[in-house]
């Protein structure tokens, strides 16, 4: 029973014992009509009759809040302002019964009286009349309701926000850094809304790069493809309906990528997914050796002739290598001889570039595309890991020697960079000392994966790994200690 039900029930027991003390005092249970009136004199002659009739319009006003709240439904919902205008009804229609029925005053007089009052309060206060109306408009549409999310222009600025309630005079919104806003009920009717709640609670969002028109635009239609691919795979964008990528506009040597992509509204601003998309982008764009500024693709152009494919620069992949985490503790004269002799492999969707158990002293490192990791399970083959642009593997067979503990197979078409042992083996010569940074790298990393494959079994995570990592490499490029 909520408090309504309970208000009314003691407002019926009040007004159930003033009809009975009207029937002993006035001679009748309704003493407005009751003929003893005047013989009671003033007091209990107009006061029983006053007080019954203001305790029977407060009876109806909870009756009316009790039967609201009972029926109040997802689908079926008495708005708020249209309760409160009926209780002003209410007592406005019980003032009036008690000037009438209690002091004897003519309704005719009343009623002219009040719409001569009427007309000039609505001249003089028809901002508000039209807020109030509007009002009891926006909560009988149904398209629109509070908690719903919804953009609007407002006086020249955008907004964005979570409706609050309807208020009599306004419109209350959330922003996204919690501030309330209010926008007069009349306005907010005038104004164009976007609710970002209906149909769907997955709403469509955008955000656009621009790229030098040289590039191949299949190309990074793919990469782009592949990044937001990576977003919803990290649970960061809606799975369903997919992202896409298309082109928006060709001008001026420019390419206007538009990046789609839906999320639920409310959970994170708009900033924050259009931040999303474009990191996602920008870093996969970086991972391929894709210039995001148009005049470094001018400086590579000249450099390398019109039409040279831009990872054929010993520059470019000297950059996209220096990225890898096994090759971040090179110097930029190391990476550019690897540069030098790293091999391009495109692998086709579904094709295996490595498969566990055979032999190999090369790394690979993720340019375009993305690959699955497999490992042959007690119940058949298990995925294990994803590898996207920037990532790298192989690192094992490259620095140790040790057969491929994995199978690896490319997701879509993939392009990868291939470091071969012999490479490497002449930079060791060089430089020593990266022996231990490498193996240090190696052994962090090979940490994490094992955690990550232990914890599904229930095994304590950070088991020790095995040590003597310099050894093994020393051992395996022949150097000395």
């Amino acid at each position: 029973m909520n408090k309504y039900w309970i208000r009314s029930a003691l407002l019926a027991v009040a007004s159930i014992l003033l009809a009975l003390a009207s029937l002993e005092v006035l001679g009748g249970p309704f003493g407005w009509l009751a003929d003893g009136r005047a013989a009671a004199g003033l007091l209990a002659g107009d006061g029983i009759p006053l007080l019954q009739l203001l305790l029977l319009a407060m009876l109806l006003d909870q009756l009316m809040w009790a039967l609201a709240a009972r029926g109040r439904t997802p689908d079926m919902r008495v708005p708020r302002l249209a309760l409160q205008i009926v209780t002003f009804l209410i007592y406005a229609l019980s003032f009036c019964g008690i000037l009438n029925q209690v002091f004897g005053l003519s309704m005719t007089a009343m009623l002219g009286a009040s719409g001569v009052i009427g007309l000039i309060l609505g001249f003089g206060l028809r901002g508000l009349v039209a807020d109030v109306f509007s009002g009891i408009a926006l909560h009988l549409d149904a398209s629109i309701s509070v908690g719903d999310w919804v953009d609007l222009q407002y006086r020249g600025r955008d907004l964005s926000g979570k409706v609050l309630d309807f208020a009599w005079r306004t419109v209350v919104l959330a922003d996204r850094a919690d501030n309330l806003v209010l926008i007069p009920n009349g306005e907010f009717a005038g104004v164009m809304v976007t609710n970002r709640s209906r149909p769907s609670p997955l709403s469509k969002y955008e955000c656009v790069l621009e790229l030098d028109a040289e590039h191949d635009t299949a190309r990074v239609l793919a990469i782009l493809d592949n990044a937001l691919a990576r977003a919803v795979m990290d649970g960061l964008l809606a799975a369903q309906p997919a992202p896409y990528v298309q082109v928006a506009a060709l001008k001026d040597g420019l390419a206007t990528y538009r990046l789609v992509y839906f999320v639920e509204v409310g959970a994170r601003s708009p900033g924050t997914y259009s931040h999303v998309a474009l990191q996602y982008g920008a870093q996969f764009l970086r991972a391929a050796g894709v210039p995001l500024t148009s005049r470094t693709q001018v400086e590579w152009r000249r450099h390398g002739g019109h039409g040279q494919h831009h990872l054929e620069l010993p520059e470019v992949r000297a950059s996209v290598l220096g990225s890898a985490r096994y090759l971040s503790a090179l110097s930029a004269q190391e990476l550019a001889v690897i540069a030098a002799e790293t091999v391009t492999v495109h692998t086709a969707a579904g094709q295996a570039l490595l498969n566990a158990g055979d032999a190999g002293e090369t790394m690979f490192v993720v340019l375009e595309g993305s690959f699955e990791v497999i490992i042959d399970g007690p119940h058949g083959p298990l995925e294990v890991a994803r590898l996207w642009p920037g990532d790298c593997f192989g690192e094992m067979s490259l620095f140790t020697g040790a057969p491929r503990s994995a199978h690896v197979r490319a997701r879509v078409a993939s392009v990868t960079l291939e470091v071969a042992k012999h490479t490497m083996a002449a930079i060791f010569e060089r430089n020593p000392m990266l022996v231990g940074r490498i193996a240090e790298l190696i052994e962090r990393r090979r940490s994490v994966n094992e955690d990550a494959l232990l914890r599904p079994a229930g095994q304590a995570a950070g088991a020790p790994q095995s040590p003597g990592m310099i050894e093994r490499i020393r051992e395996f490029f022949r150097l000395a200690k």
